[in-house]
């Protein structure tokens, strides 16, 4: 009984990291998905990274390039200038907005309703790492069970 269990926990994990096929013609409406033998897969492309920021982390990446240039620029020239002055005040305009983008950036409409209340799963870099963690942990805790 236990046995079935962990199956079916160990089904439900692979199911997360990966999307169902769907249905063939020779299935019926109420059946279940069955998988079926492992077949060597075609070697995956290379995922892209693409980096999207929301505009008061823009504005916290310029204060910081700003502050690192206009006390850079006074370091190597021995002292404080016109443009070490303007740099550090527009990154010090940009820290102000930063301090009050909960209020200018609020978001303007609802957020999308086409799952309803459900929200989408966000998948970053190490999700399929850490749902392999987790099976293997529950494989642990599982073997520890039933050498009790």
């Amino acid at each position: 009984m236990p046995n079935r269990y962990e199956r079916e926990i160990e089904e439900i994990l692979r199911n997360l990291e990966q999307t169902e096929p769907k249905q063939g013609l020779g299935q019926k409406f109420g059946e279940r998905l069955r998988r079926k033998p492992v077949t060597p897969l075609r070697p995956r492309q290379r995922v892209s990274f693409n980096v999207h920021f929301t505009p008061s982390e823009w504005l916290l990446i310029i204060v910081v390039v700003g502050a690192l240039l206009a006390g850079g620029y006074a370091y190597a020239s021995q002292g404080a200038t016109i443009f070490t002055g303007i740099v550090a005040a527009c990154a010090m305009v940009c820290f102000i907005l930063v301090m009050f983008s909960q209020f200018i950036f609020r978001a303007r409409q609802a957020p999308s309703s086409r799952y309803g209340n459900v929200r989408p799963i966000r998948r970053g870099p190490l999700t399929m790492l850490k749902t392999r963690w987790n099976l293997f942990m529950l494989k642990m805790r599982y073997r520890r069970k039933s050498d009790q």
